[in-house]
């Protein structure tokens, strides 16, 4: 009797390998969507939180978060943070087909401060991470 179930759900489960989405992977020019979950170790990202540096002198993020700088002429801008075990600046501009604005990649949680300046101008921001 095992052996019958066994020849029985071989095939089986080999055709179900081979299908997605019930047609063949050769034959769909889709790709299949992955979903992700907490036991395979990837993070969950949380959008990212866009901030204006004119207006704005303080910033509070989360940690799976992203700050971006939502400024015009986004390649002059640079960026130092005082404390780059806290987080990273990360210049804009020209990236393939598209243009970036300035971010910052967060590390760890803590308080820490930020200059930015555009050439002309240096602007001052206390950024915590949550």
């Amino acid at each position: 009797m095992r052996r019958f179930v066994a020849r029985l759900l071989l095939p089986l489960m080999l055709f179900s390998l081979l299908s997605v989405n019930g047609s063949f992977a050769e034959e769909s020019s889709e790709p299949t969507p992955m979903t992700v979950t907490p036991q395979m170790g990837i993070a969950a990202e949380l959008p990212p939180k866009m901030f204006n540096p004119i207006k704005q002198k303080l910033i509070v993020v989360k940690l799976k978060s992203a700050a971006v700088f939502t400024v015009t002429n986004p390649e002059i801008w640079k960026g130092r943070v005082v404390d780059p075990r806290i987080a990273k600046f990360v210049g804009g501009g020209p990236l393939s087909a598209y243009e970036t604005y300035p971010s910052l990649t967060l590390f760890k949680r803590g308080k820490t401060t930020i200059t930015l300046t555009d050439g002309k101008k240096t602007y001052f921001l206390k950024l915590t991470v949550l």
